[in-house]
């Protein structure tokens, strides 16, 4: 009896701890997430506006065929990224991550991955990685972007590959973060911008705005993905580590209840033990 209460005591006393720990994360998580998600919501409509502003000028037939190689589908080799959490801890985030770039990649795609996790479980899966970068615990940096994006222009451009796609955690709230695969180049036209008859006028040129609009629009999109990876990467650390609060409370409670009842069962006994005792004698 001594011994079972010694384990609950232990027990309880690791239930107690994980619980402190689990609140602690889940506290840092919804600090993050308030500038996170109030940068998701500045950024995604100024991110889509300039998405459709290159849609407008690449539903241009004429234009269309002197940048075939950022607007026109070519079969080819594809330039993947895959970004993930640096750390665990964030549910079925990466999971669900993997399952998406699983069912899309190729043997012969050329991977870069953003995250720690990224990079385990993408060697794990035997997939063609060949640049990878840590995505950290802080809010993405513009400056962070720039050596990612660097390899892809030159691949791009160089016509090693024929397409550019990100893979990561798009964050609608603080409950629900889909993974999804953006296709960045070569640009999709939508269909209703292609059948407009509004004629624009542009200087110096349509062609050298499209020229100069490219990185630029490259850059505003990767960007936009990792925001959007971050946000989700602290909604999803929250939510499990509240999960796991409440789950090493409640375990807690329901231990310290069984201890009771035992130490109050043996000092029962014990009771009884005396009284035998003294009725013996």
């Amino acid at each position: 009896m001594a011994q079972n209460l010694q384990q609950l005591k232990k027990r309880i006393k690791t239930s107690d701890s994980i619980f402190k720990i689990a609140k602690a994360m889940e506290m840092v998580s919804t600090s993050k997430i308030r500038k996170a998600q109030s940068s998701v919501d500045k950024y995604n409509p100024y991110a889509e506006k300039i998405r459709r502003i290159l849609q407008r000028i690449v539903a241009n037939k004429d234009l269309l065929n002197k940048m075939e190689k950022f607007a026109k589908e070519i079969e080819g080799k594809r330039l993947v990224y895959i970004i993930c959490p640096d750390r665990g801890f964030v549910g079925g985030l990466i999971v669900n991550l993997f399952k998406k770039a699983n069912s899309y990649l190729n043997p012969s795609d050329y991977v870069i991955a953003v995250g720690k996790k990224a990079l385990a479980d993408a060697t794990w899966y035997n997939h063609n990685v060949i640049a990878s970068f840590d995505m950290g615990t802080n809010f993405p940096k513009h400056d962070d972007l720039y050596p990612m994006i660097d390899i892809a222009k030159q691949f791009y451009l160089s016509g090693e590959v024929v397409k550019i796609s990100v893979i990561y955690a798009k964050f609608k709230n603080i409950l629900v973060q889909d993974p999804v695969v953006e296709e960045i180049f070569p640009v999709k036209q939508d269909g209703v911008l292609s059948e407009t008859e509004i004629e624009y006028i542009f200087e110096p040129s349509s062609q050298q705005v499209l020229k100069d609009l490219f990185p630029f629009y490259f850059e505003i999109e990767f960007y936009n993905a990792l925001v959007n990876a971050y946000a989700s990467e602290q909604a999803a650390r929250m939510i499990a580590m509240k999960k796991a609060k409440d789950n090493a409370n409640d375990i807690s409670e329901t231990l310290t209840s069984i201890y009771n009842k035992s130490r109050q069962e043996r000092i029962t006994n014990e009771i009884l033990d005396l009284a035998n005792g003294r009725q013996g004698i």
